[in-house]
């Protein structure tokens, strides 16, 4: 039983005594060296889990290496996120778009981010990480570019479409990617420094803009569009060369020559030549990768994960509405009252963004993912009533300029904490080999949240003239969010690990999902 439940506790028996030695305290490479040593009878050498040989490895160059090219997703998606929000108005006087255009516009592009988002989730577990990561970095600089040609509204509509869809397909493919490349202690930390570079692009397209005209009312968006390819497209050619597939989907998929080069080429890298990089087979992965699309929703849907993926499929929701609608919001809001102009709030909200990357990554490392994820989203909910509360007044008063610049730069330091704690569950909580489905699941909830925000915007505004109300829809949704994920934790089976801090479905394969729960429960 303890071989079938838990590789790493389970006990050898030597041929020559009744003695039954047990290894759980040593580590794979301890293991190894003591046989040969003489130390252990070689009965007691075995080869390490893939998780243990991650761990063995450690962190250096080679995640440095993933991080800084396969980084290229999320730059990308900062730069045309921020010339979504700034370019409304521009495009809307070029063009002579109605307030309703404007939001359809917006909801374009995510629409193609759903469409992305769902592609993603089958082709990363089909064919790989690598392959939507950098088709993705390419295809969304050469959009772009293609963007800046359009004539009409229609024309405008469609290429923010396909550049939504481009920007969505490698993204859960990287975050999971960023996930099965770290040892345990370093996987949030590697999330928020690749959340980073989601804040350099943001703040690189704020500050071309704002350059131009930091009033964000007469800008050149055709000049600007080429402008801001510029970074991406080195970063996507550097992408195509040189990122390497993940060695941890290799592994699991059954192709352990592929799988051995990587994490040799890790091993090289981060200096670790007596790591043990001979993984133990797990061969009830093979074949996995016939499973069809069904097969794999019915593992994300099935009673032991159904739970997971229905919760954090609404924060994700929740999430993207405050984020999206936000962002969306903040041009057209911000010139009233007294502060800087909007161009230059939004580049100095980069920094503020950083220090909610710092902030995560402490709250992470020191308590559990869940109430983490509670604290993120009740800042949520206080930051953008703050910014609707004291937004609409024009003339603020001390008191109230305070409030509502802690509205404004909670769209930066909250989101850092809250995407970066979701994006790492989204992957940690479902195999290895439905880890992209399942987080395209609940990215998928996060695009369409994203969708429908600048339509929910433009159409409270226009129906009560009131912009504010949108701002307190969003926090009553992210203070249920906090009672969802409180609940869950009150609910939640002793019996079972929870699948928010530990992955102990990752050592089992897809058919053994199911009952995972209740064989750790009889192994206790």
């Amino acid at each position: 039983q303890g071989e079938l439940v838990c590789p790493r506790y389970r006990p050898y028996y030597h041929a020559n005594t009744s003695l039954i030695v047990t290894t759980h305290n040593m580590s794979p490479s301890e293991r190894a060296q003591g046989a040969l040593d003489q130390k252990l009878p070689p009965a007691v050498a075995a080869r390490p889990t893939i998780n243990e040989v991650v761990e063995n490895i450690g962190f250096g160059r080679a995640q440095l290496l993933v991080l800084f090219t396969g980084g290229a997703v999320l730059f990308n998606r900062g730069v045309h996120m921020c010339l979504m929000a700034i370019l409304t108005i521009p495009v809307a006087k070029d063009f002579g778009l109605s307030s309703n255009q404007e939001g359809i516009l917006s909801s374009g592009m995510f629409a193609g981010m759903f469409i992305g988002t769902i592609a993603s989730g089958y082709v990363g577990d089909k064919i790989g990480r690598r392959f939507p990561v950098c088709s993705s970095s390419i295809a969304v600089v050469v959009i772009g570019c293609l963007s800046s040609l359009s004539v009409s509204f229609h024309m405008l509509l469609g290429m923010r479409f396909l550049l939504g869809m481009s920007m969505a397909f490698g993204d859960v493919p990287a975050t999971a990617l960023f996930s099965e490349v770290s040892p345990a202690r370093w996987k949030i930390p590697m999330r928020a420094f690749a959340e980073a570079f989601f804040d350099v692009g943001y703040t690189y397209a704020a500050a071309l803009a704002s350059f131009s005209d930091p009033d964000l009312r007469n800008l050149q968006w055709k000049k600007l569009l080429l402008y801001a390819s510029i970074p991406p497209g080195a970063m996507g050619l550097l992408a195509a060369f040189i990122l390497p597939e993940s060695p941890v989907y290799l592994a699991h998929s059954g192709k352990r020559s592929e799988a051995m080069r990587i994490f040799n080429l890790f091993k090289r890298l981060n200096g670790r030549p007596d790591a043990v990089v001979e993984y133990e087979e797990q061969a009830q992965e093979k074949g996995c990768q016939s499973r069809s699309p069904m097969d794999q929703l019915g593992v994300i849907f099935g009673p032991r994960f159904v739970r997971i993926t229905l919760i954090l499929a609404y924060v994700s929701f929740t999430l993207n509405v405050f984020y999206y609608g936000g962002m969306y919001a903040q041009p057209q809001v911000m010139t009233k009252g007294r502060g800087l102009a909007p161009g230059w709030e939004i580049v100095i909200g980069g920094p503020f963004d950083l220090i909610g990357i710092l902030i995560a990554m402490v709250i992470a490392q020191m308590i559990p993912r869940k109430p983490a994820l509670c604290f993120g989203m009740a800042m949520a909910g206080i930051s953008i009533f703050c910014f609707g509360f004291a937004g609409v007044v024009e003339q603020r008063s001390p008191a109230m300029e305070i409030m509502y610049q802690f509205g404004v730069f909670g769209f930066y330091w909250v989101p850092a904490i809250s995407f970066i704690v979701f994006c790492q569950l989204a992957v940690e909580s479902f195999p290895t080999l439905v880890s992209t489905t399942g987080g395209s699941i609940t990215f998928c909830s996060g695009r369409f949240g994203a969708l429908a925000a600048p339509m929910l915007f433009e159409n409270i505004r226009s129906a009560t003239h009131q912009w504010q109300l949108f701002c307190y829809l969003s926090a009553a949704c992210s203070v249920l969010a906090v009672m969802l994920l409180a609940a869950d934790a009150a609910v939640a089976d002793p019996a079972n690990e929870d699948p928010y801090e530990a992955t102990p479905c990752r050592r089992m394969g897809l058919a053994d999902a199911e009952v995972g729960g209740k064989m750790r429960g009889k192994a206790k």
